[in-house]
């Protein structure tokens, strides 16, 4: 019998999709998987349609806190050996949850396991698909790529010696748990398409943040080597991985039209680029200058 896997759904006023996503989950071919929904305080219809669902998942509500406290509250009551999250507008394939189980049940020098994936539209239409790259430590901490997208699961005995996301990011509180949960052990990519992650105008990725979000990038940089655990070979990428999330920020702030500290970002990109840029970094940067130039971001 494989491990128990479970599934948190942190919803806030997700009512237009979370059906979908949830009718996603029941739909495993996992034999053995738990499926949490915390609402996060919604105002809309998102706590009548959860209760459509009880008697097959485990609902909690809360007052709004946020994603981070969401996810913490729904981990601190799992019971599975393996956890992970599935955002309430997302989708999984039926065997999403047991290929990523079978990968870390065979590998346990691996923390964790992600697959490829679709972006879908607000209608599930297929848009493009995205093929993930290869877990390396060049890629997750020189490139500060946040590799793991939608349907990743992990070790829940990695998940609680690291602790929970940080409740005071909103950009990135992935990405920054990831780095954490790197220095346990390494990642596994399952090359196979077996999630879909929706772009629409809601999307916190798509949409302007403020200010801070847009530091974030430089905020989790700096509270990463601040730790006295980075090993000796994560540490030697930290101008690389400086300047990516310069980059990162610059795209943040331009995305939000604050073009004068987008630019600003750009420039110290460039100045910790003394090692070499990857190709994605080097076009992203192409592309920012050229929008910025034609006053589109």
């Amino acid at each position: 019998m494989l491990p128990k896997a479970s599934i948190v759904v942190p919803a806030y006023n997700a009512a237009a999709y979370v059906a979908e996503t949830l009718d996603s989950l029941l739909a495993q071919d996992h034999p053995d998987i738990e499926i949490i929904a915390v609402d996060d305080g919604s105002t809309d219809a998102t706590p009548d349609v959860l209760s459509r669902y009880a008697g097959n998942i485990r609902i909690h509500r809360q007052a709004n806190a946020g994603q981070s406290a969401a996810l913490a509250t729904g981990w601190a009551v799992s019971r599975g050996d393996y956890i992970g999250y599935l955002s309430a507008d997302d989708l999984v394939r039926p065997a999403a949850v047991r290929l990523c189980v079978q990968a870390l049940h065979a590998r346990p020098d691996i923390v964790l396991a992600y697959p490829d994936f679709d972006l879908i539209d607000e209608q599930s239409r297929r848009i493009a698909t995205i093929r993930a790259p290869d877990y390396s430590k060049q890629m997750l901490y020189g490139r500060f790529h946040c590799l793991p997208g939608p349907g990743a699961l992990f070790r829940r005995d990695a998940y609680e010696r690291i602790g929970p996301w940080a409740t005071d990011l909103r950009q990135m509180p992935d990405l920054e748990f990831f780095l954490r949960l790197g220095l346990l052990g390494d990642f596994h990519r399952v090359p196979h398409v077996l999630a879909g992650f929706r772009q629409h105008a809601q999307s916190m990725t798509y949409r302007a943040v403020p200010f801070a979000q847009g530091e974030e990038p430089l905020t989790v940089v700096e509270r990463f080597f601040a730790r006295s655990d980075v090993p000796p070979e994560i540490r030697s990428l930290e101008t690389s991985m400086r300047a990516h999330a310069e980059l990162l920020s610059a795209a943040i702030h331009g995305k939000s039209r604050r073009r004068r500290i987008a630019t600003q970002r750009l420039l110290a990109a460039l100045c910790h680029s003394r090692t070499t840029w990857s190709r994605t970094a080097f076009s992203h940067a192409l592309l920012i200058v050229r929008s910025l130039w034609e006053r589109r971001i």
